[in-house]
């Protein structure tokens, strides 16, 4: 298994992890599986701040992180932010996981960032203990989301109902 940056003949094996990891967040509301690799191409045209590490045995990609620059951090640094840290559901239990969360910090310092940062669901025990493994401290902040029409409304375009 290799850890590495993903590249555009990546993009249909990495597709496929994206599709499973929509269906195991998103379930009915999940994106059809035909338009994940479509906006994956359009995203990676289109966007060079972010970093897609891809952990692969062969032509398969078995998990994924994501990484995008924060700024500004304690002290006007620079933070990573792990976005997304996917692990196939038939890969796990083989060291991925640590796997890419240690090529994601060595990511960060390359860039010049101080800290890494990422969320993970409460309820998601094994994720969470891996991190605290691995030095992570809970931040015991809350993440908020806006999205449809809460954001819509947020920015003006409709009305409070």
């Amino acid at each position: 298994m290799e850890i590495r940056q993903a590249t555009d003949a990546d993009l249909p094996s990495l597709a496929k992890v994206m599709d499973e990891e929509n269906i195991h967040y998103e379930g009915s509301n999940a994106l059809p599986v035909d338009r994940v690799l479509p906006k994956l191409e359009r995203w990676f045209s289109a966007n060079n701040d972010t970093r897609v590490l891809v952990a692969v045995d062969g032509e398969s990609v078995l998990g994924f992180a994501t990484l995008v620059p924060l700024f500004p951090a304690g002290n006007l640094n620079v933070s990573m932010f792990i976005k997304d840290l996917y692990v196939a559901a038939d890969a796990r239990g083989r060291g991925i996981g640590e796997a890419l969360m240690r090529r994601s910090a060595a990511e960060a310092r390359r860039l010049g960032a101080t800290r890494l940062e990422l969320t993970v669901d409460g309820d998601n025990s094994r994720a969470k203990a891996l991190y605290e493994r691995l030095g992570g401290s809970d931040t015991h902040k809350s993440y908020l989301r806006w999205e449809g029409g809460a954001m819509a409304m947020l920015a003006g375009e409709i009305e409070n109902a």
